[in-house]
């Protein structure tokens, strides 16, 4: 059994008229668009686990750059162990914390105490809801909530000092999303999360299924069934590769030594990993 959320919400983006090089505030509006839907999708989750979204596009309006949207957020009530909360509480729920999210980026918030204020504003919210009192409810994954805010912040790389967003939800309006707040430090997030942290030196074979022939991007391989993208750190070797005196082709293989870093959390959740090739051994030439 299944049934459909649909969250409502306005985004506004100013600018001057004859504004030079407009293609790139159409692109960052597509990039917000995207950004809105990640994080509903990460708030969503929260409530259920299994949860898909899409954002529908209902009207654009003349004058500046407006776009009025619904995200639908398809749950399934399959495995549930309690009675499911209401879907206007729900959805109050998305669009409050979306607010939240948006007044975060507008009073230019950025570090790991910032992010911690907001999980518990947004958990406030979803206790006034009364979505704390299903077994369903868990709290937004940390991680992926600051990634996402870092997603909706780039949308606004593209816009200049004078041009910004603003976000309107039928209760809710935010504005002054602008270019210039910084970013959330990932790595400093994951280190505030991290409870034991594991590290390894071992060798593998890769199967190579995309070189970087250009610099200094990582490579993309097949171990066993797994995909994995992995950068090379043994200089030597690439400049080897790179001036042609280490043919590679499609089917060879790496035998290389790997450092490995892995992050868990207090509960033995793992929240990060890390993998470098810190030495080519041999390249195992397909026959």
């Amino acid at each position: 059994m299944k049934k459909s959320l649909q969250s409502k919400f306005d985004i506004r983006l100013s600018f001057e008229r004859n504004t030079e090089n407009p293609s790139r505030l159409f692109k960052s509006f597509a990039e917000m668009i995207d950004g809105i839907n990640s994080l509903d999708y990460i708030i969503a989750e929260s409530v259920n686990t299994k949860v898909k979204s899409k954002i529908v596009l209902d009207d654009i309006e003349k004058g500046s750059l407006i776009g009025r949207f619904w995200n639908e957020l398809v749950v399934s009530e399959d495995g549930q162990i309690d009675n499911s909360p209401d879907d206007e509480k729900i959805e109050e729920y998305i669009e409050e914390s979306r607010a939240e999210s948006f007044k975060f980026l507008a009073e230019k918030k950025h570090t790991v105490n910032d992010l911690e204020n907001l999980k518990v504003r947004i958990s406030e919210i979803a206790e006034k809801k009364d979505l704390t009192d299903s077994f369903n409810y868990t709290e937004p994954d940390t991680l992926k909530l600051a990634e996402a805010i870092n997603k909706i912040n780039d949308s606004t790389d593209k816009l200049s000092e004078t041009e910004s967003f603003e976000l309107k939800s039928p209760n809710r309006e935010v504005k002054e999303i602008k270019v210039g707040t910084s970013k959330i430090d990932i790595e400093e997030v994951e280190n505030a999360l991290t409870y034991n942290e594991i590290i390894n030196e071992s060798e593998v074979f890769y199967l190579i299924k995309k070189p970087d022939f250009l610099g200094d991007s990582a490579w993309s391989f097949k171990h066993g069934n797994k995909p994995v993208s992995v950068k090379i750190l043994h200089q030597e070797w690439l400049e080897s590769f790179h001036s042609g005196q280490i043919p590679v082709v499609p089917g060879d293989s790496l035998h290389v030594k790997i450092f490995q870093t892995l992050k868990y959390n207090r509960n033995g959740y793992l929240i990060s990993e890390k993998t470098e090739i810190i030495e080519v051994i041999d390249v195992i030439h397909n026959k």
